[in-house]
């Protein structure tokens, strides 16, 4: 905050000091300013120039400031003897700030290692630092010792898992008090942070227990939000919305078919991407049934959600609990995503970032203004080089620690492509087969565009994915509320078929086609997420004249095409019983009843389980659907077009990637019953009853809104 006091003194720049004077003090008048040291010397400073900024403030541009000591507590002393603390400003946005304050030590939090804990915090603007920790039987607050690159550091001779901490730093003439940007774990509410002793609480990944997972095609990635998969009274789980409850085996509905982990299990998917579970602002962890949401509010990164614990109050059971839901995922060889918010905090003023190093953290013009790209009053700014060094630390951690098996970055075009990069080859170095993915849209952050890591610059990041919304919106439809009738190929759009094969390609090609990956691993095919209406709703919406049948028809069209597409197949779960939200678009907020899973709803309809089940059989079992390459792509792709707007997607010398040398894909999105003859006899693969096996035909039925599959 500025033009807050009467006097105010900010360091922007090396040898550059801007100075806000109230103008109900001498006019915010002042002929002359002076620099105090700590030992009461005075140098008199250079104005450079003078404006009235606004009726209330003066400002002044001071130099003569060469020779300032970070860590050290200034004065400025302006003519009337009136002084105020010489504040660490914008300077720390500066280049040669980052080269010489940048610390690539591994070590910053608190380690513990045998008898001994050690505690190690960045805070190069701060005078002095001290920490405050709760022993077993007593409270003591300990000096930090400064060291080279702005590191304040303290061993303690004693092993302190559980102990819970807090900073004290004193930061531009204020002592401040703050959790650990780096803490590993919290009280309930984020109120301090919490030694762990990774020794003390570890638990077997089960990693050897994963298949192998070679190309990013291979994987089917189903969303949940580990509170919304248990809550549900008829889910009849012992411990609703927690990471004790996901992982609970035996639980059965009132009509006694599977729900829960068994449930999931059964599905067939690769990849089970977690929404938000770190320590997030908007759920009371004492009081978890009072509120609701998804969690894309960070507060502690590198700590559990406590709202998820079986216990919030105890600080070990969130860890061990989350380390126990990966291990069990882990034994059943799913592989665990964890969605994360790096792009911005819950409250800016209030993080442990701002607090300890006030301006470095978060992305702002050079005016001082904070950028707001992600709509939520602050971005995070991951090219400065200590926040980006977090992001990677942090990722390092749930990979190496938990045994995390991908990220799903959230906003990622707010961060920058080298950012992503780093994390993506830190992270390739624990797990070779780790899988990083993201919202790539443009986001209106205060960053050169040719830096966001955004789907336009995707040539810039080999391994990294992102989210295919012209997929999206080209096969179910337009997803803004204002475009909710806009129908897709799939729910029947039968113009919609060239940006059909664009979608079915995953968007690869480039000589006719809209381009956007220059590799299908690069291309999250979907169709529906824990944003905007979910695929039943939009269909029940814009399709309002359809029958149910039909409606169900449609529904499972588009996890056909979903399943067949090149590119990575993604879906919500749920999306497999026509998962609805009662037409809510943005349910972040919403209430339990409108975002929990309908367990019930799964045995409604579940014929449309059964068939996703069948398509992620068809996918697995059928190399040509999962190709890795755009060459490959063009080399056995083609389309034809037949009478009554049907598509042929076809798959040309495939034999080497599974049974058929030849497989052709028939796309009906018409009210109308298609016949068509093949020139020979061809094995029938799937139709809209699943997958068939078994039976050769020559003449198709092709039934309205269904996908047929052939094979020879």
């Amino acid at each position: 905050m500025r033009k807050v006091e009467r006097f105010e003194a900010h360091l922007d720049d090396y040898n550059s000091i801007t100075v806000y004077l109230s103008k109900r003090f001498y006019q915010g008048k002042s002929e002359s300013f002076f620099l105090r040291e700590p030992s009461g010397k005075l140098s008199k400073l250079v104005i450079k120039s003078f404006e009235n900024t606004s009726n209330e403030y003066s400002k002044y541009m001071l130099a003569g400031c060469e020779s300032i000591e970070f860590g050290v507590s200034y004065e400025v002393v302006e003519e009337h003897s009136l002084s105020t603390p010489l504040q660490i400003g914008l300077i720390v946005k500066s280049p040669r700030f980052d080269q010489e304050f940048y610390y690539p030590g591994n070590d910053l939090g608190a380690t513990v290692c045998g008898d001994k804990t050690e505690f190690v915090l960045w805070a190069p603007t701060a005078v002095s630092v001290k920490i405050q920790i709760d022993f077993a039987e007593e409270r003591r607050t300990f000096d930090m010792v400064r060291q080279e690159k702005g590191i304040y550091r303290i061993s303690i001779e004693e092993n302190l898992h559980l102990a819970s901490y807090v900073y004290l730093v004193l930061v531009n003439g204020r002592w401040i008090e703050s959790t650990d940007p780096y803490g590993r774990s919290s009280s309930s509410n984020s109120a301090v942070s919490v030694v762990i002793d990774d020794n003390q609480c570890a638990i077997d990944q089960n990693n050897e227990k994963l298949p192998m997972f070679n190309n990013k095609t291979d994987a089917v990635v189903v969303e949940c939000s580990v509170r919304d998969f248990t809550m549900d009274k008829e889910a009849n789980n012992p411990y609703p919305g927690t990471f004790k409850g996901f992982i609970t085996r035996g639980t059965l509905s009132a009509n006694k078919t599977k729900t829960g982990f068994d449930y999931l299990c059964s599905l067939g998917m690769t990849h089970i991407q977690l929404m938000p579970v770190y320590d997030f602002a908007t759920v009371d962890e004492n009081n978890v049934a009072m509120f609701y949401n998804w969690g894309y509010d960070p507060v502690q990164y590198n700590v559990p959600e406590g709202s998820f614990s079986s216990d919030p109050a105890d600080p070990l059971t969130r860890v061990v609990e989350l380390k126990q839901l990966i291990s069990e995922c882990h034994k059943e060889g799913i592989r665990v995503i964890m969605d994360v918010v790096y792009n911005h905090v819950y409250d800016m003023d209030a993080s442990s970032f701002e607090k300890i190093v006030p301006y470095y953290y978060f992305r702002r013009s050079t005016s001082g203004a904070v950028s707001n790209g992600s709509f939520c009053d602050n971005d995070f700014d991951s090219n400065r080089l200590m926040a980006r060094k977090f992001i990677v630390d942090s990722c390092r951690m749930w990979v190496s620690s938990y045994g995390f098996d991908g990220f799903r970055f959230d906003l990622m075009g707010i961060i920058d492509v080298d950012t992503m990069n780093m994390v993506e080859r830190e992270c390739r170095m624990i797990k070779p087969d780790i899988m990083i993915y993201g919202e790539g849209w443009n986001m209106p952050t205060i960053l050169d565009d040719s830096l966001k890591a955004m789907m336009f610059n995707q040539h810039q990041m080999p391994n990294i994915g992102h989210f295919n919304d012209f997929y999206r919106d080209h096969v179910k439809g337009k997803t803004s509320e204002n475009e909710i009738s806009v129908k897709g190929y799939c729910t029947g759009d039968v113009h919609f078929s060239e940006a059909m094969k664009m979608s079915l390609v995953g968007n690869t090609l480039n000589d006719d086609f809209v381009y956007l990956f220059d590799s299908p691993q690069k291309s999250i095919n979907y169709v529906e997420c824990h944003d905007n209406r979910t695929v039943w709703d939009k269909i029940k919406e814009c399709c309002k004249e359809d029958t149910r049948e039909v409606r169900i028809r449609k529904h499972k069209l588009i996890i056909g095409a979903l399943m067949v597409s090149q590119g990575v197949p993604f879906f919500q779960i749920g999306q497999e019983f026509c998962r609805t939200k009662n037409g809510v678009h943005n349910s972040y907020r919403s209430s339990d009843y409108i975002n929990q899973l309908d367990w019930l709803r799964k045995d409604r309809y579940h014929e449309v389980v059964q068939y996703t089940k069948d398509m992620i059989k068809l996918r697995k079992m059928t190399g040509a659907f999962r190709l890795k390459t755009t060459a490959e792509i063009r080399k056995h792709v083609y389309f034809e077009n037949l009478n009554n707007h049907v598509l042929v997607y076809g798959l040309k010398g495939v034999k080497s990637y599974g049974s058929y040398d030849h497989i052709q894909v028939f796309f009906n999105p018409t009210a109308q019953v298609v016949y068509h003859r093949l020139e020979d006899y061809a094995d029938l693969i799937a139709n809209e009853a699943g997958l068939i096996g078994g039976l050769k035909v020559q003449s198709l039925t092709i039934n309205p809104h269904t996908m047929v599959v052939i094979g020879r």
